[in-house]
């Protein structure tokens, strides 16, 4: 975790839609977080999870959806405290409430501005502890 307010806060964004991941890339990079993507949860497993402060996750995904893809992380004790925001088509109370239940830290439903998700994430890395601006 990020201890040092002059450290940048590293994000990660899960999603298959390669536009929608560059799109969040491009506003957290210039909102000073630095950021990495994956096209799928797959992909995302592989990955150094416990080098990021907050995942970005949508939940409609291929193989793994990314209500899958938090029960894996949330069993790890070593991944278990990084934040997670569901990033989703899937609006409703249910869907929302079912997210939240299973690990999510907020839960956001596309389409969605792009303001609002960067409010969101700085909130969730402040409750998480993560030093932000």
């Amino acid at each position: 975790m990020i201890s040092k307010k002059t450290d940048m806060a590293r994000i990660l964004v899960i999603d298959d839609e390669e536009a929608l991941c560059e799109i969040l890339k491009y506003n957290l990079e210039k909102a000073g977080y630095e950021v990495e993507t994956a096209y799928s949860a797959e992909e995302a497993l592989k990955m150094k999870l416990t080098a990021f402060d907050l995942i970005i996750a949508d939940i409609m995904m291929e193989e793994i959806s990314g209500l899958e893809f938090a029960e894996q992380v949330r069993a790890k004790e070593e991944t278990r405290s990084i934040p997670i925001i569901f990033c989703t088509a899937l609006d409703g109370e249910d869907n929302a409430v079912r997210g939240l239940n299973l690990g999510a830290d907020d839960y956001i439903t596309k389409p969605f501005a792009i303001r609002e998700v960067m409010v969101r994430v700085k909130a969730v890395l402040r409750r998480s502890g993560v030093a932000v601006e």
